[in-house]
């Protein structure tokens, strides 16, 4: 999971100078600055909101590197917007330029440190002196936050616990996630992906535009983590519209309509997962939700915060992989044709869709005590932010980062975190990608964009579309 703390910059943020647009996808046209639409939905982490002053009057100090914590600002204030950037990829690496520790300094508010290279990041989720956001954290931020439901769900739950509290959290699921058990959910995401598929070809049949975003990619993800867990499949989509509108929750600086709309869906899928969890010790099934159950024993605000984090983690990256993952052979469609000769390719080109468009982009953590990083001094209480789809085009991690090749080999990310919090769901997401496009590379062939998709908002901490609007066979001219 991803916890966020929300920074509101004001108007007089100056976004940074443009740079080169990267060769992954070519992204041109950025998601509108309203809230996503109620009928399309999200999911969520925690977040927190903390009013950051943007006026020029701090004191000129210097990064490491030497350069003016100015333009540190304006990069900082440019992501800290309720809309999402169609390209951040320039911006990250001018960061990781700056300096693989680069801190943000406001007058009158407590530094915070983006991490910009591999090296930083992977140290960052690794080191024992840093983990999950605090309580703290959160009243300094939002006071209100335990008042909202998926907000206080999710800061329950093993995400925000550390040492031997979430040691003991993390065993509960850790049988179910296995490779071995994984492995065996392969069948269940053939029949998942067929019948989808089968889907849109007849929606193919009448030439108009499908959003995949909402044919394949929302209920792909939901009716997988759903059968997982013993959910019914249509209450498992519901509960994928509801996670996909609540994700503003976990993000960096969400517009007051959009914390509203998040507030909203995400307190009626805590409150169909309370459901659903008392009608397992109700009626006991051979599922995970049963076994959860047992597990807490008498525990009930656990095992919802459970069943809250297991659903909207296993649920969010996996949507998004469909989206950027199709954008990334739409736009490179030799890479498309090379996994349509070649299905043994799917491993590793799911693989290079996670790091060249890895669905968590940044990754919040605090420093327990003071750390020293990078060589830089973080005093204890300080909020990090990993900038981990930044470090995925690292160049010290491969070459040509900026290029998308499904020939790459696979390098060692960290689209699913690292450490003692690294995503326990990991197989279950790369599985999902491997399964699914070869499959939909080869039904349809011609498929091209309809128009320029548009980006879930505000998409900085969580990237993906809110629409992709494709046609699945063109009509011969």
């Amino acid at each position: 999971m991803n916890p966020s703390v929300v920074i509101e910059p004001s108007a007089s943020g100056t976004p940074a100078p443009s740079t080169p647009a990267s060769s992954c996808p070519a992204h041109s046209t950025p998601a509108p600055r309203t809230a996503p639409a109620a009928s399309t939905p999200a999911p969520s982490t925690v977040p927190a909101t903390s009013t950051v002053p943007a006026t020029s009057t701090a004191p000129a100090t210097r990064t490491p590197s030497g350069v003016s914590n100015t333009e540190a600002r304006r990069m900082f204030l440019r992501m800290a917007r309720p809309h999402a950037d169609p390209d951040p990829y320039p911006l990250y690496a001018r960061l990781r330029e700056i300096g693989p520790v680069v801190p943000v300094v406001f007058p009158g508010v407590a530094a915070r440190y983006l991490v910009t290279t591999f090296a930083a990041c992977t140290a960052m989720l690794r080191d024992e002196n840093i983990g999950p956001l605090t309580e703290d954290h959160f009243h300094e931020t939002n006071p209100t936050w335990k008042e909202q439901g998926l907000a206080s769900s999710l800061f329950g739950s093993m995400a925000f616990h550390s040492g031997t509290e979430h040691r003991l959290d993390r065993a509960m699921f850790a049988k179910h996630f296995s490779p071995r058990r994984t492995g065996q959910r392969r069948g269940d995401m053939v029949e998942v992906a067929t019948n989808l598929l089968d889907q849109l070809e007849l929606l193919a049949t009448a030439g108009e535009p499908v959003d995949i975003e909402r044919e394949l990619a929302v209920p792909y993800s939901a009716l997988i983590i759903g059968r997982l867990m013993g959910i019914p499949d249509d209450q498992a989509l519901r509960l994928g519209w509801l996670t996909r509108q609540a994700s503003p929750t976990l993000e960096l600086a969400p517009s007051p309509a959009q914390r509203q709309q998040a507030a909203e869906a995400g307190g009626q899928m805590v409150k169909e997962l309370i459901e659903l969890a008392a009608d397992r010790r109700r009626q006991p099934r051979e599922d995970l939700i049963t076994d959860l159950a047992t597990q807490c024993g008498d525990d009930e605000e656990r095992l919802v915060n459970s069943l809250v984090l297991l659903f909207s983690a296993g649920f969010d990256s996996p949507t998004s992989v469909v989206g950027m993952g199709l954008r990334l052979f739409l736009d490179n469609p030799e890479q498309a044709q090379l996994l349509r000769e070649d299905p043994t390719l799917a491993d590793t080109a799911t693989e290079e869709i996670l790091r060249c468009e890895p669905a968590v982009q940044v990754m919040f953590r605090a420093a327990f005590r003071d750390v020293t990083l990078a060589g830089v001094t973080i005093p204890e209480g300080s909020i990090l932010l990993g900038l981990i789809a930044g470090a995925c085009r690292d160049p010290a991690l491969v070459d040509n980062p900026d290029r998308f090749d499904i020939r790459r080999p696979p390098s060692s990310g960290l689209s699913f975190g690292g450490g003692a919090h690294y995503c326990l769901g990991a197989h279950l997401a790369r599985l999902s990608g491997t399964v699914l496009f070869p499959m939909l590379l080869r039904r349809f062939p011609l498929m091209q964009l309809a128009e320029k998709p548009t980006y879930r908002s505000p998409g900085v901490a969580l990237r993906g579309f809110e629409r992709m609007p494709v046609i699945l066979s063109p009509s011969p001219s």
